[in-house]
């Protein structure tokens, strides 16, 4: 009986309550207690958890979840095809990350029936990122303090360090076929403009738009920048070696820069934010 009142003693006050938190749809969304079996359902949800200390954790994630080495370990429940309902009861999870633009909201309910709380993110801005490692460190319970003012320190020193560099129009290609990029609602629009880079295609709606050759030609972009776009950087300027007529593709201004910390809104983008910049730096 003392044993067990000396330990009640010591049990943080947040976790002597339920604890409730708004996520990126509105809904209210409560935990009993601190999570223990966690579920990912995008790969970028998977490495924040590594990150703030909880992937021990995790228990299931989704297809492409990559990074840490031992994220590749773990059994995959979703897909571009959906979430498998039986996977997931499978493993009694009792928090469920999703990320809206990959995640049917009429999951949401099924996944509760299974006891699994579910928090939908939409994971788009950088700013996101100190605000999604807040919400796993109230839900499990860990110190996050430490890797959120680390990414903000390091955003802030690129925004410091290339803020009054001369501005340079950019054509972001994240897939070749069809030509896609990225709009103003995206992550990767924020990191271009602090490296000092335009988005040439930063008006147009959505996130991550289609366009034509008419259209880039039109916009004939000073720099074109490929991420995902190509397996490798020989890949990349062979599919553009057709439009020499660019401004861009003549002048040889053409950058390869490999996805993995570019493309996920991670703790890991300020490194690849870095390497935006100085690939950018050299093309000015």
């Amino acid at each position: 009986m003392i044993r067990w009142l000396l330990a009640a003693l010591f049990i943080p006050a947040a976790f002597a309550a339920p604890v409730t938190i708004r996520d990126d749809l509105g809904r209210t969304v409560t935990l009993a207690a601190p999570a223990k079996r966690i579920v990912t359902l995008a790969p970028f949800l998977t490495e924040l958890a590594f990150a703030m200390g909880a992937g021990h954790r995790v228990v299931g994630v989704s297809a492409y979840s990559d990074y840490p080495a031992e994220a590749k370990s773990l059994p995959v429940v979703s897909s571009a095809l959906g979430v498998s309902l039986e996977q997931v009861a499978a493993l009694k999870p009792d928090l469920v990350l999703a990320w809206r633009d990959s995640f049917r909201v009429e999951d949401i309910e099924p996944l509760e029936r299974v006891g699994a709380a579910v928090y939908v993110a939409h994971g788009r801005r950088l700013d996101d990122v100190p605000g999604l490692l807040r919400m796993l460190g109230t839900f499990t319970g860990l110190d996050v303090a430490g890797v959120t003012a680390q990414f903000r320190s390091r955003l802030s020193d690129l925004r410091a360090r290339y803020a009054a560099r001369p501005k340079v129009d950019v054509f972001l290609e994240i897939w070749h076929n069809p030509l896609t990029t990225i709009s103003g609602g995206h992550f990767m629009n924020d990191a271009l403009e602090m490296c000092g880079g335009r988005n040439v295609f930063k008006d147009l709606p959505g996130v991550a738009p289609t366009v034509s050759w008419e259209e880039v030609y039109a916009r004939d972009p000073s720099v074109i920048i490929g991420t995902g776009s190509a397996s490798n950087e020989t890949e990349f300027r062979a599919n553009w070696k057709e439009r020499g007529t660019l401004s861009a593709v003549r002048a040889g201004r053409l950058e390869w820069i490999n996805p993995d910390t570019l493309q996920r809104p991670t703790t890991r983008t300020p490194e690849g934010i870095a390497v935006l910049c100085e690939r950018l730096e050299r093309r000015r």
